[in-house]
């Protein structure tokens, strides 16, 4: 590690993120050089220099490389899922901060890349419902054989005909599901196709595609359901990701609820049915809100509602949590799915928010880096006044509520979703 330079001030603070984990990898291997490295994998051990140095962001294989090669050099089967994780989630954020064409096209063959992964997913999973539904109609016909063998009908509720059935129904309602993610990828990685293919004509011809537009908030959508979250926030700071949607923004935002309390103080909470609203907030929250509750806004929407129940939740913050139930006074638009709750999102995924600020609405993508005293550790473009808005996860589900944002607006913490188990009379299912 002693080959290793200072960074240069020119080196963006998201390659520096990379390079720095780099290096604490690489240690793994101590005391082999830099350029031995190099030398043993075939490398150039200028480009393996500019990698360290933050100076180039690698390719995704050189990083997976070098998580194997320490992995076996500390005798371990594999670098844990953790790790993989967290390097992805640097590696993805240098290739968005970086310019410059070569940059892109190695973000695109990235995204390409995950694309394809999640269509292969898709499209396994697709070949084995298949299976099992095949299996069970199979099943089922020769139990109806059998009956008419028996001069007799089948009964409706008969134990085994019955269960059968019910399985295909659940089989063939998950199977078009299934199909409708695989043909949403396969789009998906067309578009990423055509968009590298461009990329790397601009390269070669030395310039560089459109650069995605960084002003006011942003939402496109394109046959290959990639879209790119533009987020104005504090000092009109703008924050870009791109990549497949974690959820739909409109479903999101369609179980947000804003409650507003005094004259003008508002947070934010879960619209659980058309007359339900849960609130997460910290304490200090709840005391200034108690007695002074106004209305509550879905979207457009407003009514009047009134507290039902407080209920408190410890073990998660020096200051604990208060969870509110509003009943609201008139019937809010029901959400088009039932709310449903996602206990573990994977660390490394990606959690979505949409909702209303004081200045409309604010759409917002955050990383999942860990967990922190019971509460969820994240990354990405906070909104100070969001407090209690819910997050979902990729699969879907309600992730947690926000809490509390560093003063830069970039790191945050969010109450689980699990701290709703304290709830009494409303229960809603797991993903």
């Amino acid at each position: 590690m002693s080959e290793m330079k200072p960074f240069g001030e020119e080196v963006p603070p998201e390659a520096r993120e990379l390079a720095r984990a780099l290096r604490q990898l690489f240690g793994g291997l101590a005391p082999l050089s830099m350029r031995r490295y190099a030398v043993r994998r075939s490398y150039d051990s200028g480009a393996v220099s500019r990698y360290f140095s933050g100076r180039r962001v690698p390719h995704w294989d050189f990083v997976r490389n070098l998580l194997g090669d320490v992995a076996e050099a500390r005798g371990a089967e594999a670098p844990t899922e953790e790790t993989v994780a967290m390097l992805r989630a640097l590696h993805r954020a240098a290739l968005h901060a970086a310019k410059g064409p070569v940059h892109r096209v190695r973000l695109l063959e990235v995204q390409l890349a995950e694309a394809d992964d999640e269509a292969q997913r898709a499209a396994r999973s697709a070949r084995r419902l298949e299976e099992a539904l095949d299996d069970r109609e199979r099943r089922i016909r020769d139990l109806a054989l059998q009956v008419r063998e028996l001069r007799a009908e089948p009964a409706a509720d008969s134990g085994e005909y019955g269960r059968l059935r019910a399985e295909i129904r659940e089989l063939e309602e998950e199977l078009a599901r299934v199909r409708e993610l695989h043909r949403l990828a396969e789009e998906r990685c067309e578009g990423l196709e055509r968009r590298l293919a461009e990329a790397e004509a601009a390269s070669v011809e030395g310039g560089g595609p459109a650069e995605v537009a960084e002003t006011g908030p942003v939402v496109e959508r394109g046959a290959s359901d990639a879209y790119t979250f533009g987020v104005v926030g504090h000092s009109n700071v703008v924050h870009v990701h791109q990549g497949p949607a974690p959820m739909d923004e409109e479903a999101a935002a369609a179980l947000s609820a804003q409650i507003a309390y005094g004259v003008d103080g508002f947070f934010n909470g879960l619209l659980v049915d058309e007359r339900t609203v849960v609130a997460v907030v910290p304490r200090s929250v709840r005391r200034d809100a108690m007695g002074s509750f106004q209305s509550v806004s879905v979207g457009e929407w407003t009514a009047p509602a009134t507290m039902q129940h407080v209920y408190e939740a410890t073990g998660l913050e020096r200051d604990g949590a208060s969870l509110l139930v509003l009943e609201l006074m008139a019937p809010a638009p029901p959400p088009a799915s039932p709310v449903r709750i996602d206990r573990k999102p994977p660390i490394g995924s990606r959690l979505l928010v949409s909702t209303r600020n004081p200045y409309g609405p604010y759409s917002c993508l955050v990383d999942l880096k860990g967990r922190t005293g019971g509460l969820l550790r994240v990354e990405g473009g906070f909104d100070h006044s969001l407090t209690g808005a819910p997050f979902f996860s990729e699969r879907g589900g309600l992730a947690g509520f926000q809490n509390v944002v560093s003063d830069d607006s970039t790191v945050g913490y969010l109450f689980p979703a699990s701290v709703l188990d304290v709830l009494e009379g409303i229960s809603l299912p797991d993903c």
